[in-house]
C-alpha cells in the first residue's frame, strides 16, 4: 500500500485519497436515489383544451407520513412527462403544483419569456401517487371566473 502512495508525496496523497473516496460515496448516493424514483406521464388540459407549456411539481406530502426527493415534468402541448428533463417521484401521498402558460413567447422589459403568459395563477392539489411508474391527468376548470385543478390516476 505503501508503493501507491509513494508516488504522490505524503499529504497531497492523503488529499487525493480522501477525495477519490468521497466522490464514489456521492455517486454512489446519486444512483441509489434514483433508483427509488418512478417516471409519471399524462395529459394537463384547460377547459378542455391541451396547456400547451407549464410545469407540475410533485413534493412528498411529509403532514401524511410521505419523504423523499421532489420530482418535476415539464408540461408541452398537453403532454407531461417526469422523464428527460423531468425528475422522477417516489410513491405515496402528494402536493402537486401546476403552473400553465399560453406558450406564446413574448419579451418583457428585461428577457425574452419563452414558455408565454400564465393562463392563471398557480394551482395545488393533492393524489397518492404508487410505488411504481403511472399515467395521471391533470384538468383544470373554470367556473365563476374561479380555476380548479383534478388530479386522477388513468388505470
Amino acid at each position: 500500500m505503501k508503493e501507491t502512495f509513494d508516488l504522490i508525496p505524503g499529504r497531497r496523497a492523503s488529499l487525493y485519497l480522501a477525495g477519490t473516496v468521497l466522490g464514489l460515496a456521492l455517486l454512489g448516493g446519486c444512483t441509489a436515489e434514483e433508483s427509488d424514483r418512478f417516471v409519471i406521464t399524462g395529459n394537463a388540459t384547460y377547459d378542455g383544451k391541451p396547456i400547451p407549456a407549464g410545469e407540475l411539481v410533485f413534493t412528498p406530502d411529509t403532514s401524511r407520513g410521505n419523504k423523499g426527493p421532489q420530482g418535476k415534468a415539464k408540461i408541452v402541448d398537453g403532454k407531461f412527462t417526469t422523464r428527460g428533463d423531468g425528475r422522477g417521484v417516489v410513491g405515496g401521498p402528494h402536493r402537486v403544483e401546476l403552473r400553465a402558460f399560453d406558450g406564446v413567447a413574448f419579451q418583457d422589459a428585461e428577457m425574452m419569456v419563452e414558455e408565454g403568459r400564465p393562463l392563471f395563477g398557480s394551482l395545488k392539489g393533492n393524489i397518492d401517487l404508487p410505488s411504481d411508474s403511472a399515467v395521471i391527468d391533470a384538468h383544470v376548470t373554470t367556473q365563476g371566473g374561479k380555476s380548479q385543478m383534478t388530479l386522477s390516476l388513468v388505470p
